[in-house]
């Protein structure tokens, strides 16, 4: 195996007031699921709770967790950020979900998804050699093509268009992880709520609170698969774990290519000023 980068360092979030363990919900099967509901936005008002989820993949959600998110969250819609290939290998449980609508907006191609997809790392060691020289250097990458590339776009334009069109119920978008593709799509939703910029990459990191005991568990996995993966901490790290520099390279192409962030959602999502004000009248008090 290829001699792997050192690696980066993994940071925790600022506390945000009012936002409490940043919205975690305590499921039992969902360890990243998490409640918008309570962070600080435009014109001193905040997110609404109950109304916008992010998650990981919901096919290990327990039945309690599914009964809680159908009746505490009235849940509506479910936005899927993974690609086709995902989705049938590890498919989410929408016979279990009655009422609920599905959404499959695939925010990568699947040409790129092979080095973000960690669920399948545990079954198939290949796909970390296949990037285990610069892992980290690997998903860094990968951010700016999911804001900027044209999947991710349709994914994030889509998302926006499901929020305002939503009945009032809870909305979750969730990739595998809730990390990558979900994360910058709470990123997109924030930024066009008015969230702060330093308490978006508050709640980007956020991720890092929850993913250890997920980190860990599919390490353990691949050393009794290959023993030759014994020390790949850092590779498995670089998957699981949200950095500063994935989040500062995706908000770098962003401002190269568009100068702000809200031209990047005029421009590239469809989603200007007036839209914008119709998400913020809908999602804050």
């Amino acid at each position: 195996m290829a001699q792997t980068q050192m690696p980066a360092k993994i940071e925790l979030p600022e506390a945000i007031p009012g936002f409490s363990e940043f919205g975690h919900i305590p499921f039992e099967g969902l360890r990243n699921t998490r409640d918008l509901g309570g962070l600080p936005a435009a014109d001193r008002r905040r997110v609404k709770p109950a109304l916008l989820l992010r998650s990981g993949a919901l096919r290990k959600a327990a039945e309690s967790d599914l009964a809680r998110l159908l009746a505490d969250y009235r849940l509506e819609g479910v936005v899927d950020f993974r690609t086709e290939v995902e989705r049938d290998k590890e498919p989410d449980p929408r016979e279990r979900m009655e009422g609920v609508v599905f959404y499959d907006f695939p925010a990568l191609s699947g040409e790129t998804i092979g080095i973000t997809h960690g669920a399948s790392l545990a079954q198939d060691a290949k796909a970390l050699e296949a990037v285990s020289a610069q892992p980290h250097e690997a998903v860094r990458k990968m951010y700016p093509q999911i804001l900027l590339g044209k999947a991710g776009r349709a994914a994030y334009r889509g998302l926006l268009d499901v929020l305002l069109e939503s009945d009032g119920g809870a909305v979750l978008w969730h990739c595998t992880e809730g990390k990558d593709r979900a994360g910058l799509g709470a990123v997109v939703v924030e930024r066009a709520l008015g969230v702060s910029e330093a308490d978006v990459r508050a709640d980007y990191l956020a991720t890092n609170l929850f993913a250890r005991n997920r980190a860990e568990g599919v390490l353990d996995a691949l050393a009794a698969k290959l023993p030759a993966l014994r020390g790949v901490d850092a590779d498995v790290d670089a998957f699981f774990y949200a950095y500063v520099d994935y989040y500062n390279a995706a908000m770098a192409a962003v401002t190269d290519t568009f100068g702000t962030f809200d031209a990047y959602l005029t421009e590239a999502l469809d989603f200007g000023p007036e839209k914008r004000a119709a998400l913020r009248e809908k999602y804050l008090a």
